[in-house]
């Protein structure tokens, strides 16, 4: 049995933790903004979504180009 079987650490990792590699976490005022930022990136994004299925039913027929996207 290896001499360091009753610790909790093997050879060479002495003083590792857990989530060591890894990047600290966001504190603070930047991790709000950058929330804020996704959150209102997500938001224009499902505008846009919207807007083009309110546009594409309240022109119907109008709308040729589909045509060439293959619909």
């Amino acid at each position: 049995m290896p001499e360091w079987a009753d610790s909790q650490t093997a050879p060479g990792e002495a003083g590792r933790r857990d989530g060591d590699g890894q990047a600290p976490p966001l504190r603070g005022a930047r991790a709000w903004l950058l929330f804020l930022l996704g959150l209102g990136l997500q938001t224009f994004l499902w505008f846009l979504l919207f807007l083009a299925i309110v546009v594409a039913v309240l022109v119907g027929h109008q709308l040729t180009e589909f045509r060439y996207v293959g619909f």
